[in-house]
């Protein structure tokens, strides 16, 4: 008797994995693979997907301008999926996520500035670092299951469970806007230590900073003692080489990041020896001479061997470096 074996193909029951490579900045797809590519581009990022649109949009029967670049909080990675008006964002966990007070605000993706004398607090959305989506201005809704999911909780120094007051923000308004000013007298109306506070949030993002002033008019020389601690970690925007009164700029500002400007048009930059009652001069950047990777200024005034720059910018950093005075490169 003849005995025939069937040999039936396993079935794989894996999802079949494709390799999208997106620009970090704007999340704009720029190609799809079945297999992994080299990236060397250093504003490019490759992530793996087994969403079925992959094959589609490969093969053309898709279009891109339906789909994007989203993060998925769950698995913590980067996908591809439609493209939405709507913002969706949820809470980690159930703990709440401390401020970090005078963290170097271009690193956090929430950061408040409280001014208790003019009795205003400033919440700033750093869009650049704040990674659940890519399209920030376009939100037109928030869907949400938690109510209130970015107040902030006011809280007696380093002890969350003795509450002070509780500051309402609004999510919409904040990310369309990335800015959202409160004021105090509405909002907490009893009298405060600022000294002896802490500030708490659910645990949606993950850098939270905050810092304390007086007045909002001081904004440009504690703007600039901030920014310029993170020029020692070289995460500066922009780059000031000066020789012979002529400046050379090299800047790293791209058109993804021009609401660093907030609609201006120009940037001034005052100018002190070392000291901020040290005036040395003044100069302006336009907004599209920054977008270019190097151009030169000539200035009219002699440049400090201890510059001191002072300028109205909660994002951008510059960094002054030249031969007349490398050895105070890091200030």
């Amino acid at each position: 008797m003849d005995t025939e074996t069937l040999i039936k193909p396993q079935k794989n029951d894996k999802p079949r994995s494709y390799f999208i490579v997106f620009e970090k900045n704007t999340g704009k797809i720029l190609r799809i693979n079945s297999d992994a590519v080299v990236v060397n581009n250093p504003s490019h990022i490759q992530t793996e997907s087994t969403n079925p649109v992959c094959k589609r949009l490969a093969n053309g029967t898709a279009s891109l301008k339906k789909y994007g670049i989203i993060w998925d909080i769950v698995n913590e990675r980067w996908d591809i999926d439609v493209r939405s008006t709507t913002l969706v964002i949820e809470s980690k966990h159930n703990k709440l996520t401390p401020f970090i007070k005078n963290m170097d605000p271009t690193t956090s993706e929430i950061f408040v500035k409280i001014f208790y004398d003019d009795e205003k607090i400033i919440v700033e959305a750093n869009r650049s670092n704040i990674s659940s989506v890519k399209n920030l201005s376009d939100i037109t809704a928030i869907s949400t299951t938690e109510v209130n999911l970015l107040d902030i909780f006011v809280t007696k120094k380093n002890d969350p469970d003795y509450l002070i007051k509780i500051i309402n923000i609004d999510p919409l308004a904040l990310f369309q806007t990335g800015v959202q000013t409160v004021n105090i007298k509405n909002s907490i109306n009893q009298q405060v230590d600022w000294q002896d506070i802490s500030l708490y949030a659910k645990s949606v993002f993950n850098n939270y900073g905050w810092s304390l002033l007086s007045k909002h008019n001081v904004i440009a020389a504690e703007t600039n003692r901030i920014l310029q601690q993170s020029n020692v970690a070289d995460k500066n925007s922009i780059n000031i080489n000066v020789v012979d009164n002529v400046m050379q700029i090299t800047s790293k500002i791209e058109e993804s990041q021009l609401y660093f400007f907030e609609g201006k048009n120009r940037l001034k930059v005052v100018v002190c020896d070392e000291h901020i009652d040290n005036l040395v001069g003044a100069f302006e950047m336009s907004v599209n001479q920054l977008l270019q990777d190097i151009h030169t200024l000539d200035i009219n005034f002699n440049w400090p061997k201890n510059p001191l720059l002072l300028y109205k910018n909660n994002y951008l950093s510059i960094s002054t470096k030249g031969e007349t005075h490398e050895q105070h490169a890091k200030h």
